[in-house]
């Protein structure tokens, strides 16, 4: 019976494990394979070695792209978690209509990827935007052209996917915060603790597993940047909000260098893994069973 059950436990298994082989394990390999040839994506391929990466870290684009999405995950995880935790403690209180907030805070998790990108364009519009009128009101003639400035680009793409994540990273920590239990809050009222110093103390320790959720969720979206750096300034001015995915994405798909395009996937793909554990591991060991 024992040996019955092992059977049809691996009959389960093997479309799983051949599904996985097939689409994630085999295209990360082709992909390293591809990196160290002459590809255009149509014909037939040479092999040439290393040299697809020595020209990347030679014209600087590996380096350059590697910078821009460190940049926009750092901010990416910092910004959303702190207003997604400030939005999670608000709701946690009693509020008059607390569920109709609740609501309006999820809303934004509910557009497509290219609507709020559509909406944000119109929002730094540097003459006729949101942004611009509020300025305008204050006096002033208008608005900086945030997407179209080198030093301001990468970052307003990166707070526009903050502001799409934050309902669902909101969700999570006021889940986690409503999982703290009541005597706990309350031994630390008995013992005198401010709300800031219960905050600190009590309530931020005690949901470190929905930090290390919200913080992977950052560094995934953080990562992957490709979709609002496409919809909103293609990768401009020059290369300035280029991430990893977008330049991935040009060398083959507009430039038709297959094989470099490739190479600077199996960095990324490198690069992704070991941040991703290194966060994994730092956060787990922070975190207080409930």
């Amino acid at each position: 019976m024992e040996s019955r059950t092992r059977k049809v436990l691996i009959l389960f298994i093997i479309p799983a494990l051949a599904f996985y082989l097939i689409f994630w394990v085999q295209p990360v390999l082709m992909s390293f394979f591809y990196g160290l040839t002459d590809w255009n994506g149509l014909g037939t391929c040479s092999f040439i070695g290393l040299k697809n990466f020595q020209t990347l870290i030679k014209q600087g684009t590996l380096f350059s792209s590697l910078k821009n999405t460190i940049i926009y995950a750092i901010f990416v995880v910092a910004w959303g978690n702190i207003q997604a935790l400030i939005l999670a403690m608000i709701l946690n209180m009693k509020l008059h209509a607390r569920g109709f907030f609740r609501t309006i805070v999820y809303l934004p998790p509910l557009f497509s990827t290219i609507v709020a990108a559509f909406l944000w364009s119109y929002v730094y519009a540097p003459h006729y935007g949101m942004i611009s009128e509020v300025f305008k009101l204050m006096g002033k003639t208008g608005a900086p052209d945030l997407l179209g400035t080198s030093s301001t680009a990468l970052l307003a793409v990166a707070f526009v996917e903050t502001w799409r994540s934050s309902g669902m990273m909101t969700i999570i920590y006021l889940a986690g915060l409503q999982n703290i239990p009541s005597d706990v809050l309350e031994a630390s009222q008995i013992d005198g603790c401010t709300a800031w110093q219960t905050t600190r103390l009590v309530k931020i320790p005690m949901i470190s597993n929905t930090i290390t959720i919200n913080v992977m969720l950052g560094l995934i979206n953080g990562f992957k940047s490709f979709d609002y750096v496409f919809a909103l300034t293609g990768g401009g001015p020059g290369d300035s909000s280029s991430t990893l995915m977008y330049s991935i994405y040009k060398m083959a798909f507009v430039e038709n260098q297959f094989g470099k395009s490739e190479a600077m996937a199996a960095c990324a793909f490198v690069f992704i893994l070991l941040i991703s554990i290194c966060a994994l591991s730092i956060l787990k060991r922070k975190e207080i069973e409930l």
